[in-house]
């Protein structure tokens, strides 16, 4: 059994770092609410070949956002592991009413990766800790079941 960690982060490549972490410890699924998605770094080469291992793995990807413009805009990795694995990458969209102040990533319902503000760099990361994660799941779970499907893997046209 490992021991669970508490890793605080402040800045930029902390952040980074420890979500790469994160990320290659998946087996099962990943879940990311934030409202925008702009200030993960999930345009960042390695976080894109982590995301990209574990979902090719058969792992599962579903994010929750507010808004899809900086996903539609500026996630040509995003956009391209959508429409590989369509099956196992959702995207949902919260209703204009609800709203959201989290910022987190839970894999594999023991490591989260959660930003003290979404518009912040700063947060704590904790490994190997399903009691950490369980709070996040739920408010995950609540709001995936108030949210509608947006960013479809392929886009249709007339």
């Amino acid at each position: 059994m490992t021991l669970a960690q508490r890793i605080p982060f402040d800045g930029r490549r902390e952040f980074h770092d420890t979500v790469l972490q994160a990320l290659r410890l998946c087996h099962r699924s990943m879940l990311l609410l934030d409202p925008t998605l702009q200030h993960w770094p999930l345009e960042n080469a390695e976080t894109a070949s982590a995301l990209r291992a574990a979902v090719s793995a058969g792992a599962t990807l579903r994010v929750l956002i507010a808004g899809t413009d900086w996903a539609e805009r500026h996630a040509p990795r995003l956009a391209r592991l959508r429409r590989e694995h369509a099956a196992r990458v959702e995207f949902r969209r919260l209703p204009a009413l609800v709203r959201i102040s989290d910022s987190f990533l839970v894999v594999d319902a023991a490591h989260t990766v959660r930003l003290a503000h979404p518009d912040s760099t700063r947060g704590v990361c904790t490994l190997h800790d399903p009691s950490q994660a369980n709070a996040p799941v739920d408010r995950f779970e609540t709001a995936w079941q108030e949210s509608e499907p947006c960013l479809p893997a392929t886009t249709l046209g007339l």
